[in-house]
This record gives structure tokens, sequence and C-alpha cells, in this order.
């Protein structure tokens, strides 16, 4: 499952970082818990420091309401419901411990069950097995609205010092959010986990070129050039079995096997990857070293030297949304 193409690692100044590419144990949250972990210590055992999970790698990202109509993907949808992962729970734990045990740094996405709802989230694990970061998806896309909410005022911080720098993370069309990207180049990430679903083919079976993995790549490319940035993206397949548990086979927009497209991209924006096949199940890993940061921000840099915040500003509302709140609060109180 291992693809590495540098030598093995003898500059302390260097680390090792990873991208992982594989297909999801299709809702099945037991089953999904079980390959993060085998993912996590190979990727260790690799020397990988920091590693990059796709979008909603537990329990897979649901394509079924777009490939059906919504009565056909009601099973489906009940099914992913119920092996949804929740951040409180012996699955995360299970995680954790295998992180901390790894000692890496891991951005793990994940269909977060939180009460009667499901989120796009993603945490950021450290080397201690302590969460440093928990956040949802600003904005669901598309047809995502049938199954999932919007992010919370906590998922616009989307970057934590770890021990090999400052890392964010991105989840899918987040890429193409000017005003979030802008609020995560003032947090000074130094490497971003690109989480993606699976992405085939620019216009396959018609599909429109934004949806395709040529176009998933460049969005994340481009990240890494405007932020001057690391950037590790990481994408799920689906075989045949994947294609049919999910009720996805013959769909048009679909290359089945395929779906993969994991790259790790250097902050000038070239890849520091070959390209794998769409097909397999692989951990890319890529030794960088965060000098190489300086050599592009000296020329452009977003937050500094080629800014005019003069004459151009976002405004960030940072504020908690909640269902209830009392006009009164010291009255409410005394009825007690």
């Amino acid at each position: 499952m291992s693809l590495s193409l540098n030598p093995p690692n003898t500059d302390t100044t260097k680390f090792k970082v990873a991208a992982v590419q594989a297909e999801p144990a299709w809702c099945d949250l037991q089953g999904g818990v079980d390959k993060t972990i085998r993912i996590i210590r190979e990727a260790s055992s690799e020397g990988a420091k920091i590693v990059g999970f796709p979008e909603l790698f537990i329990p897979g990202y649901p394509w079924t309401p777009l490939a059906n109509n919504f009565i056909a993907a009601q099973p489906i949808v009940k099914d992913y419901h119920a092996n949804a992962l929740s951040i409180h729970s012996p699955e995360m734990n299970r995680i954790q411990d295998a992180v901390r045990e790894a000692d890496v740094t891991v951005v793990l996405g994940f269909a977060e069950h939180a009460g009667g709802s499901l989120y796009i989230a993603q945490v950021t694990i450290t080397p201690d097995g302590k969460i440093a970061n928990h956040r949802r998806k600003l904005k669901a896309t598309h047809y995502e609205k049938t199954i999932f909410g919007d992010g919370n005022d906590q998922s616009i911080y989307n970057v934590v010092q770890t021990p090999y720098g400052r890392l964010a993370s991105l989840n899918c069309w987040e890429h193409i959010q000017p005003w979030l990207k802008t609020h995560m180049y003032a947090q000074y990430p130094q490497l971003f986990v690109a989480s993606w679903p699976a992405a085939f083919p620019p216009h396959t079976g018609g599909s429109p070129y934004s949806y395709s993995s040529e176009a998933c790549t460049r969005m994340s490319q481009f990240v890494a050039i405007e932020g001057g940035c690391f950037g590790i993206v990481a994408s799920t397949v689906i075989s045949e079995k994947g294609a049919e548990r999910m009720k996805l086979t013959g769909f048009p927009w679909f290359k089945i096997p395929g779906g993969g497209f994991s790259v790790i991209y250097g902050p000038d924006g070239s890849a520091l990857t070959e390209p794998v096949d769409a097909d397999a199940e692989v951990i890319i890993y890529a030794d960088i070293s965060l000098d190489k940061i300086a050599e592009n921000k000296v020329v452009a840099d977003v937050m500094g030297n080629y800014s005019r915040f003069d004459l151009l500003s976002t405004a960030v509302h940072g504020r908690k949304q909640v269902p209830v709140t009392y006009a009164d609060e010291e009255d409410f109180l005394k009825k007690d």
C-alpha cells in the first residue's frame, strides 16, 4: 500500500508527510476505525510525522443521493447516519490512542454524529493523542445539504501549532471560499491537509469540469501557491464492490474503479510526488523542509509584503450560534 518517492530522511531539519489515498469501509463505523488505525500505523512505520486523510473517510463520502432519487437513497442514508463517528466516543478514543502510540499528527475527515444531525468534520490529533482542533465544513455543498448541517463558529479556526509546524485543514470546496482562505492565511499556516472525496477525469459522463479530479487538484495547488505552504492532498477511491454497496453502479459521472488523485505540493505549487493510479490504495510520502516556504514568501507573502490591507480587508464574525438564549438570565434563574 506504500509508495515512497524519496530517499531515507537523514536531515534532521526535514521531515516526512503522508497523503492517504484509500477506499473507506463504506457505512461501517468499526471497519472504518480499524482501517484508519492500520493506515496510521503504516504511515508511522514509514517515518511520516503528519498524515492527511480524505474527506468523510469514516464512513465514506455519500454520493448516493446525487446518483439516485431521494426514495432510493433513503436506506443508504439511514445506514450512513447509524455509522457516523461521534467526537466523544470509544471509537474516537481508539483513534486517538493509535495516534499517540504512532507518535504522529493526523488530520482525519469523518461524518460527525452530533445529536440527531451529521456534519462534515475534521479533527487534528497531535502526537499526545489529544484533539487539537475540531471543525466542520463551513458550508455543505450542493446535495450535501440533504444530509449534513453547516459548520459552527469554531470551523473558521482551522490552523493549529504542531511539533512540525502550523498545520491547517480544508474540506473539499472550502478551497474556493475566498474569505475562509483569507482567514486561514491570517493564521499563518505552513502546511495544510486538503481532504477530498473521490473525483474523476474532466467531463466524465457529462459531469461539470469543477467536479473533476483535475479541478480538485488545481484548487489545492493554488492554495499552496497563494498561501506559500505545503499541501497534503488526500482523496478516496471507489471499487466496484464499494459502488454497489453505495448504489453508485452505472452513475455516468463516475469511472469505477477509480476516483483517487492524491498528491503533495510544495509551497511554490510544484508536485513533490508522482501521479498514482486512480484506483490504487496507497499512502504517498514526501520529505519536506519548512525552509522552502521563505523562498516563496520573500517574493509574495499575501499576509505581508504582497498585501494592501489599507485598501482591502476581511471582517470576521465568529459568533457562536445557540438554539436558545435568555433575555434576562438572572430572572430565569430566580424561577428556580
